[in-house]
């Protein structure tokens, strides 16, 4: 067991408050660092280690959301940076979790809350398919057929000669499936949040899940986030609480002019999706997911400004949750490019963002998402 020192300095101009928390470790462990909610320091703040510097010249945002530090992990953590950058070490060990509060000294001071995080890793195992149905083609058969000859005795001989005739099969044309979106759950919680955002880090990204950094991404790097977002495994299923294949989480998009009917009865625009379930059983009802969707450009007219949606709870065809939501209207009008070989069919994409659900747990009942009206 060894004993750390995590001190937090607040360092603006003639402040320079701090506060310093020791901690029991016994194996590797992840701790987040963060401000109260309500905190009204400026900073930046420095996060020391003992006496050694962790991050420097953070902003207030960063440490309202929170820093994370890795302590007594045998792996070399990536040395960390004035970005909220997870520097977990992945290992398959479990740790207790901590939280401790420290009393800070004044209304500057920043307050600490380490929480220790689980981590576990996996293989992303992604397949490709094929939409292309083989064509046969036309084929020369030979039909004996039986010719009769006179000969000079008046006697009637057969005699065999074939005949060859052109038989033709019907040639079926190559068909493009029915376009869908797809419906990614992101879940919050801490274990499946280390986990997604260790992967991208190990893998290039600068942003690291809509729980790790806070939010939706920038538009800078967004297509290549997204890409390596996409590639995560957890989105077959069976990896923290990402429960369910995305594949089971998809619907239909209505290419048909005006209005229809979905597979549920409820009503359907053009170039907007069917109602996707998802059940108490696709989900840990204990845990908040932020949801997103994945629109292939193709399948809307190659055109998409926006697409509202629908959300609702215990029957299809409702908007309780959500009437008429509005995506985040900047990350909407960026193509993210998907090659073949990813969990969705390759093209074009474009992602609707912020739909946070449930707003309070538990999750008791299903609920259901619907495109209402594309622009």
């Amino acid at each position: 067991m060894s004993i750390y020192s995590i001190t937090v300095i607040n360092t603006a101009p003639s402040c320079n408050n701090e506060i310093i928390q020791e901690l029991s470790v016994s194996d590797c462990s992840s701790y987040i660092v963060r401000l109260i909610p309500n905190s009204t320091a400026l900073g930046p703040f420095d996060v020391y280690v003992d006496n050694i510097l962790y991050y420097s010249d953070l902003t207030l945002q960063e440490m309202l959301i929170g820093v994370i530090i890795v302590l007594q992990c045998t792996t070399p953590t990536p040395t960390p940076t004035n970005t909220q950058t997870p520097t977990q070490t992945p290992t398959n060990t479990t740790t207790n979790t901590l939280t401790p509060t420290p009393t800070p000294t004044n209304t500057k001071t920043p307050t600490t809350t380490p929480t220790t995080t689980p981590t576990n890793t996996s293989t992303p195992t992604q397949t490709g398919t094929s939409n292309l149905t083989p064509t046969p083609t036309p084929t020369n058969t030979e039909t004996p057929t039986n010719t009769p000859t006179n000969t000079p005795t008046n006697t009637q001989t057969l005699t065999n000669t074939s005949t060859p005739t052109n038989t033709k099969t019907p040639t079926p044309t190559p068909t493009r499936l029915p376009f869908s979106a797809y419906l990614f759950p992101e879940p919050l919680d801490s274990n499946s949040q280390l986990s997604l955002g260790q992967y991208l880090y190990d893998n290039g990204a600068d942003w690291y899940g809509f729980g790790n950094s806070g939010g939706v991404p920038n538009t800078t790097n967004y297509s290549n986030n997204m890409l390596i977002y996409l590639q995560y495994s957890g989105w077959s299923g069976s990896n923290n609480n990402f429960i369910t294949n995305v594949n089971n989480l998809s619907g239909p998009i209505r290419q048909s002019i005006g209005v229809g009917v979905d597979s549920y009865g409820c009503a359907q625009n053009q170039y907007t999706f069917s109602t996707i379930k998802v059940e108490t059983s696709n989900v840990n009802p204990n845990v908040q997911y932020n949801y997103i969707i994945w629109v292939p450009l193709e399948g809307v007219g190659n055109s998409l400004n926006n697409m509202t949606v629908d959300i609702g709870q215990s029957s299809p065809c409702t908007n309780s949750i959500l009437d008429n939501g509005i995506p985040d209207t900047v990350l909407v009008s960026i193509n993210v490019n998907v090659p073949s070989g990813r969990i969705i069919p390759s093209g074009n994409y474009r992602v609707l963002w912020n739909f946070t659900i449930p707003p309070s747990l538990p999750l008791g009942t299903s609920i259901f998402f619907k495109g209402d009206t594309k622009t």
